[in-house]
């Protein structure tokens, strides 16, 4: 996803780049600029007439600069914005004042140090700015999808279809919004305009009817009709094209890169609720249309509601380190930067666990089986959930004898990752983690256990299912999607092995699982 440089005329984004609007932006760039130093200098002859030292002047043009860079958001605005704060710093207070001379030659290296601390620290703040608005774009993005796709949900029929489509579109862009789909003869068969029509002049419809054919978008903001006032996207499945999405936004404005990858996510959602109703209509597989459609509501509801909460995390964390970057010890930053990786860590392991269960889905689970050492599977799980097991002591019970299978070693190790997760996520401060490894003649047997608060009885059987997250333990630290248990049951089975889980005596879980010691074909 592009992120464009967000400024303080962040409206001009979404506008036709002509010159007047480039002379514009510039001029007030340079304005900004100049109020900025003009504020600085006045805040520093006020210091200085209280017998400040010449280093607090230079933090005031400092902040000056990261203002400035926090506002435009550009890496070559924030380098002329430090080399005016050295100019101004070197005419208005050093001596001779009032000159671009300097008798001391302390001088030189003052301006220079000042003009790369400047340079550095406005274009971290520039990083970690666009880094948090790509985070705020993600979740907005996340979030309407998730609305959109649970009123798809509800419709009845191809016009309702339309009409929920131009309705949730058009409250999204703040536009004009034309939903239209085609019959097999390709003749319009429903038409809904949300807003104004301006889709109805002989140009439009050519426009319109030319992305119907060639199945690629046209209009403004492309090279096909770059002209026209609206940009049409095909709704495209695969027997072929069944409608077309017209926005027009206001001021002859065009949608940007992200916005078009957006509307393109929505026609696909749009085009798989129509072709759902045409087999719901012909009475073919629709038990498992409607299945499918429902998993992709829970997915959306899911991600929806738990990516909020590390987004969120990353956002504050990164927003505060960066507003507060001069002033906080290094302690601190180190705390806020562990924050952000963990909470980074945690999404990548989700994210991960999201992909695998999408190819179980699919039947493209493919083993990669290969000789593998279980003690370096143990080893390479544990390793990788040590940062996130601090203050946790987790111990391994593993024979003497070098234990091989014939197991897809990144998968098992996944499985156990996710089990120890869990014990993390469902156990208090200072609890115990045994990894264990024993071998029978058939098989060999994994199994992790903890001396935690259990498992209610009345959610043992239904640990294994998806979307159903643990909601009874008081030591939860994350919410989950309910993919982890899942997923692990679905590698195990598929390595022909089996898993199972129960509570321990006197308190506690075990989580097992068993893998045959001959290799799966």
């Amino acid at each position: 996803m592009q992120i464009k440089e967000q400024g303080i005329i962040r409206g001009l984004e979404f506008y036709p780049q002509t010159k007047n609007i480039k002379l514009l932006h510039a001029l007030a760039i340079v304005v900004l600029l100049f109020v900025i130093m003009v504020l600085c200098t006045i805040v520093s002859m006020l210091l200085r007439h209280l017998g400040a030292h010449e280093t607090n002047i230079v933090l005031i043009y400092l902040m000056g600069i990261l203002g400035f860079s926090y506002l435009t958001g550009n890496y070559l605005y924030s380098l002329i914005a430090s080399l005016f704060g050295v100019l101004f710093y070197n005419f208005f207070f050093t001596e001779p004042y009032y000159t671009f001379q300097a008798y001391s030659p302390d001088y030189p290296m003052t301006f220079l140090i000042m003009f790369v601390v400047s340079s550095f620290t406005s274009m971290l703040t520039i990083r970690i700015r666009r880094e948090t608005l790509l985070a705020e774009e993600r979740e907005s993005r996340i979030k309407a999808l998730y609305q959109i796709g649970r009123r798809l949900l509800g419709v009845k029929n191809s016009t309702n279809l339309a009409e929920v489509s131009g309705d949730e579109l058009a409250a999204h862009f703040s536009a004009n919004v034309l939903v239209q789909f085609y019959d097999a003869s390709e003749n319009v068969k429903n038409r809904y305009v949300k807003g104004e029509d301006v889709f109805t002049d002989d140009k439009e419809r050519v426009v319109c009817r030319e992305a119907y054919i060639s199945g690629n978008p046209c209009g403004c903001g492309t090279k096909l009709f770059s002209d026209a006032r609206s940009y049409y996207m095909p709704i495209v499945s695969q027997n072929g094209v069944l409608g077309i999405i017209g926005v027009a936004l206001n001021n002859s404005a065009f949608l940007t890169n992200a916005q078009m990858e957006f509307l393109d996510t929505i026609s696909t959602q749009i085009a798989v609720v129509f072709e759902r109703e045409l087999l719901y209509q012909k009475q073919e597989e629709t038990q498992i249309q409607i299945q499918r459609e429902r998993m992709r509501a829970d997915m959306l509801r899911t991600i929806s509601h738990d990516l909020r909460t590390p987004l969120t995390g990353i956002m504050g964390s990164a927003s505060t380190l960066s507003d507060n970057f001069d002033s906080v010890s290094d302690d601190i930053k180190k705390s806020f930067l562990r924050n952000i990786y963990e909470e980074a860590g945690w999404l990548n392991d989700l994210v991960q666990n999201i992909l695998n269960m999408t190819r179980v889905d699919e039947g493209r689970i493919n083993l990669n089986i290969e000789q593998e050492a279980a003690e370096e599977i143990v080893a390479e799980a544990i390793g990788h959930v040590k940062n996130r097991a601090q203050g946790y002591t987790i111990l391994t019970s593993i024979p003497d004898e070098i234990i091989m299978l014939q197991v897809d070693g990144a998968l098992i190790t996944q499985v156990l990752i996710n089990l120890l997760d869990n014990a993390v996520n469902y156990t208090p401060d200072g609890s115990i983690i045994l990894v264990s490894v024993n071998k029978t003649e058939d098989a060999v047997t994994f199994e992790v256990s903890d001396n935690g608060s259990g498992i209610p009885e009345e959610e043992l059987p239904h640990m294994f299912e998806r979307f159903r997250p643990h909601q009874s333990n008081q030591f939860r630290r994350r919410h989950g999607f309910g993919l982890g248990l899942s997923l692990c049951k679905s590698i195990i089975e598929a390595h022909g092995g089996t898993i199972s889980i129960k509570n321990a005596e006197p308190h506690g879980t075990n989580v097992v699982f068993s893998l045959p010691s001959k290799e799966v074909i």
